[in-house]
């Protein structure tokens, strides 16, 4: 018969634990770390991330000088999407670019009105800045609605007249409005928890290495999943009290909407930070430096979680080596459960495969820890 408490005994995991929780509690900077950075964090990025383009400076040059010129130049300045001003001088349009005064310049011939008077094709010309892509893609589709809306206000029709048979009615579910707030604050809260978790198991544990009052506890009859368990579970409470402020913060401050199931989001989390606290153990077992685990931490916990999970770019639309790359991180499945739960709301079984693959990522790296715990010790 298998004796389980040479390998796991609850009353040296809780006596670690309980010595940990304290060590923490009288720690400011660690209490900084795990609750005030996210809120911070999240207020000070919350305010200032924003997906849709708006207030686009737009140069114009009216060379026509017309009613239906100005008409076409009221209808950006309408759209809200938009910022019009005046180039006096025509031959400065191009320097509107390249100085960056204006993302876009609206040219005007001088014959517009005739042209379309003697019912010919009005032309204009637009000229975008083509280094910033981002602008450029949603210039591109705003030029089409203002052209149809352009087409209405010079011919001073109503707008419900089409020459087309058929017309599209666009209805957004789930963020009606396209609120950025609504689909960034949940993904940057899940990368500020990350990057707390790795960064508390990592600072903290490599501070024990180098004062060397990790290896006096090395010395103990506690084994490595002992002191795993009871190094790694009050960064665990921390890191979930965390989640919890910035959780009220997004609901209360940005107003972000939450549709989900509690129990679904609260799992889901708990496996995600168990993930990421492995993580950092792994790295301080395997540097002992708070230097090297600094670095590490931030090449392997806040880079892949900002680029390879989703936050910026979405995954499906990467090259399939960097999907696999991104399929072994928890930040990758965390981030479709996090956003899914505050707008979409799926049930349960709809979100169990990235609450397994979280679970499965989380054992794996706590069994790595443990493992590598095991050559240290030897």
């Amino acid at each position: 018969m298998i004796n389980v408490k040479k390998y796991f005994s609850w009353h040296r995991a809780m006596a670690i634990f309980s010595k940990e929780f304290k060590h923490v509690l009288r720690d400011p900077f660690t209490m900084f770390i795990a609750l005030l950075l996210p809120l911070i964090v999240v207020l000070v990025l919350g305010n200032a991330i924003e997906f849709n383009v708006k207030s686009i400076k737009l140069g114009y040059v009216d060379n026509d000088r017309s009613q239906t010129s100005q008409n076409l130049i009221e209808t950006f300045g309408s759209s809200g999407y938009f910022k019009p001003y005046a180039v006096n001088n025509p031959e400065d349009s191009f320097n509107e670019i390249i100085t960056e005064r204006a993302r876009a310049v609206l040219v005007v011939p001088p014959d517009f009105e005739r042209e379309i008077d003697a019912g010919r094709v009005g032309r204009a010309q637009i000229i975008l800045d083509g280094a910033d892509n981002t602008s450029i893609s949603a210039i591109g589709m705003y030029l089409n609605s203002i052209m149809v809306n352009s087409y209405f206000k010079i011919y001073d029709l109503p707008k419900n007249m089409m020459h087309n048979s058929f017309s599209f009615k666009t209805r957004y579910l789930f963020n009606p409005e396209l609120n950025s707030r609504w689909f960034a604050i949940p993904g940057l809260a899940a990368a500020i928890i990350a990057l707390v978790a790795i960064m508390l198991t990592t600072l903290t544990v490599c501070r024990e290495w180098e004062r060397g009052s990790m290896e006096m506890l090395l010395s103990t009859p506690a084994t490595p999943s002992e002191i795993i368990f009871g190094k790694g579970m009050p960064y665990a409470i921390l890191s979930f009290i965390g989640f919890l402020f910035v959780f009220v913060l997004a609901r209360t401050v940005f107003g972000v909407p939450f549709v989900g199931s509690y129990i679904i989001l609260f799992l889901g989390t708990i496996l995600f930070i168990l993930g990421y606290l492995a993580i950092g153990l792994f790295i301080s077992i395997s540097t002992h430096k708070q230097e090297v685990a600094i670095q590490f931490a931030i090449i392997i916990g806040l880079l892949p979680t900002l680029v390879l999970s989703g936050f910026l770019f979405p995954v499906e639309y990467m090259s399939p080596g960097y999907q696999f790359v991104s399929s072994v991180l928890p930040a990758r499945f965390y981030m479709d459960l996090v956003r899914d739960q505050f707008l979409k709301g799926s049930s349960f079984m709809d979100m169990l495969p990235d609450i397994g693959f979280l679970g499965i990522i989380a054992i794996l790296l706590i069994v790595i820890c443990i493992a590598r715990f095991k050559r240290t010790l030897e």
